[in-house]
């Protein structure tokens, strides 16, 4: 990763239509490239599974294939360390709200808990699961929660590691999970398509969305919890209200299987899928307006940085990349 500092605000130079032409599709390449072949030496590239980014966006934490986890300093694209303690692919990693903890799982069935900022660990989780797909924390940091190859979702205390609850999941593979954003609802969702909200102060099943047919791989709520994107094999993203359950937007079937979603903004949607391709969305207007392209491999997560108005990917073509996207390309962001 070149030395630029993710903060400036510069759009690139892929840039090559107006985003005043309404009905154009903005076609993009990355500002910046993660290469880590180029920070150590590695006989293998590891896919990438999952990138993290903290709360101040000073930390990026990225985990694959290859057992590890790494964490990178996010403003100098320096890696500050390495962490082997997971004995096989480390498929999820969560930052605690306040940044001190990070959380990793994957095919081990452990939770590794880690003082982020030395790399050490807290504690570990053991997990009565076939393997560990995705980790949630809400957003006052006080539960994490567990979903994986088992028919349910477990709940921790976020701090001690205590267990808190079992929840009954929709399914018995769950490929993801999302909090809201105000910490009061969880939704899950896996192979057979159905995705469950539940209330997690009242500890009950608020009602289960069912218009997917297919396996869903990935959930994501909007920054003021008033919409829930989902999206998987089927390749067609679904935009939900929150409030009432009910079906707000169907945006066309893409040529991939969409495997990771992200908000960049309140009414921006990015699609991440196994075309190696990155669609941006305008939910109000409900079409394609950016189209992220240089990935080789399966984008299989996205983080969005909202103040620096920087996407983050990760793929299985073994990078992590960053689209300056700005805040003048994405109003939503500056009307937050």
């Amino acid at each position: 990763m070149r030395r630029s500092c993710w903060l400036a605000l510069v759009l690139v130079a892929g840039v090559v239509v107006p985003p005043s032409v309404a009905e154009s599709i903005i076609e993009l390449g990355p500002s910046d490239v993660i290469e880590l072949r180029g920070q150590i030496a590695i006989p293998k590239m590891p896919v990438v599974s999952c990138v993290a980014l903290d709360a101040t966006g000073t930390m990026l934490a990225t985990v694959g294939d290859d057992h590890k986890v790494r964490i990178w300093d996010a403003r100098q694209g320096k890696l500050l360390r390495e962490l082997a303690a997971h004995s096989d692919w480390v498929q999820s990693a969560v930052f605690s709200p306040n940044g001190e903890v990070l959380a990793t799982a994957g095919q081990d069935r452990r939770v590794k808990l880690w003082v982020a900022a030395r790399g050490e660990t807290v504690r570990t989780l053991d997990c009565d699961f076939g393997g560990i797909s995705q980790l949630a924390f809400t957003p006052d940091g006080r539960i994490l929660a567990v979903a994986g190859f088992e028919p349910v979702v477990r709940l921790f205390d976020g701090a001690t590691g205590e267990p808190l609850a079992v929840l009954e999941a929709p399914g018995e593979d769950v490929r993801a999970l999302a909090c809201s954003p105000d910490g009061t609802r969880l939704a899950a969702a896996g192979r057979n398509g159905r995705i469950r909200i539940w209330d997690l102060v009242a500890g009950r099943v608020l009602y289960d969305l069912e218009h997917h047919r297919r396996r869903v791989r990935a959930l994501a709520y909007s920054s003021d919890g008033l919409q829930l994107a989902s999206a998987g094999d089927e390749r067609s993203v679904l935009v939900w209200d929150t409030a009432r359950g009910t079906l707000l937007a169907s945006l066309p079937p893409r040529p991939g299987v969409v495997m990771s979603l992200a908000f960049c903004g309140i009414d921006r949607l990015a699609a991440g899928a196994s075309d190696n391709v990155i669609r941006v969305w305008d939910l109000a207007t409900e079409s394609e307006r950016y189209r992220l392209v240089g990935h080789t491999g399966s984008v299989t997560t996205l983080a969005w940085e909202s103040q620096a108005g920087m996407l983050i990917s990760g793929s299985f073509d073994t990078t992590v990349r960053l689209w300056q996207l700005g805040h003048d390309a994405f109003g939503a962001v500056s009307r937050r």
